[in-house]
């Protein structure tokens, strides 16, 4: 695979779940120097190792809202900059309003925006400071509005019209900011039939696997993008056509 990410710096946070390490393959594939973060970093030791042990190279940072300018600190004392920052963040319960403690609010705001909200700022000084970068805020379909997810939407749509701002913000400095929106991903707590019915209403009559949304990530980290920014991409197998509100 060509190197088109070779010495780039990526910083993965929320790189602990499935979607986070395809994306860590995918730009460990593509030359890129991985920071891993997660609120344990301990759950990261496999996936490091792995990396290292192909001769990529992989660090892994302990890491949250509270903690992002600490983190962006370990990774620039180890690699030295940040050039591409990619939040994951983890997705709030989803629950009807009549069953929605104002905890449980706050909790669903403080994972869907805080999160992406610090690490960005912890990155953008330096960002601007080197005249580039790449953000990547990934979300899901629940930002547009579902019954049964209000915490979500909150959250999501939130997260949404922070990475716009943020672009224009950003873009006079070269850094692009993105969003890139997930479909559904089979579900291993399901069941195999459950999951099949899932998948027969996506358009494409598959569900999306975490490759797909790697894809998409990684070209938004490149220098491809780089005239792109404040984009929502649906990486959905169609089913953001179905709404009105797909922008």
């Amino acid at each position: 695979m060509q190197a088109i990410m070779k010495d780039k710096v990526a910083l993965i946070v929320g790189a602990d779940d499935a979607v986070g390490k395809a994306i860590a393959g995918r730009l460990a594939e593509q030359g890129a120097r991985l920071a891993l973060a997660a609120r344990w970093s301990n759950g990261l030791d496999v996936l490091v190792a792995d990396l290292t042990a192909k001769g990529k190279p992989a660090i892994a940072v302990a890491a949250d809202p509270r903690t992002a300018a600490a983190a962006v600190d370990q990774v620039r004392a180890r690699f030295g900059t940040v050039d591409v920052l990619i939040v994951n963040p983890p997705a709030p319960a989803g629950l009807w309003l009549p069953g929605l403690f104002p905890h449980e609010f706050d909790t669903a705001m403080h994972a869907g925006v805080a999160a992406p909200y610090a690490f960005l700022k912890a990155v953008m000084p330096l960002m601007q400071r080197q005249g580039s970068g790449r953000v990547i805020n990934l979300s899901s379909l629940d930002y547009l509005g579902l019954p049964g997810k209000l915490d979500k939407a909150a959250a999501l749509s939130g997260l949404f019209g922070l990475t716009r701002a943020a672009a224009l913000e950003a873009a006079p400095h070269q850094v692009t900011v993105n969003m890139v929106v997930m479909g559904e991903l089979a579900d291993a707590a399901l069941s195999e039939e459950e999951n099949a019915r899932r998948a027969g209403a996506v358009p494409v009559k598959r569900l999306a696997t975490p490759d797909d949304i790697a894809y998409a990530v990684s070209f938004f980290a490149s220098d491809a993008a780089k005239y792109v920014t404040g984009q929502t991409f649906f990486v959905c197998g169609g089913t953001s056509v179905y709404f009105s509100m797909s922008v």
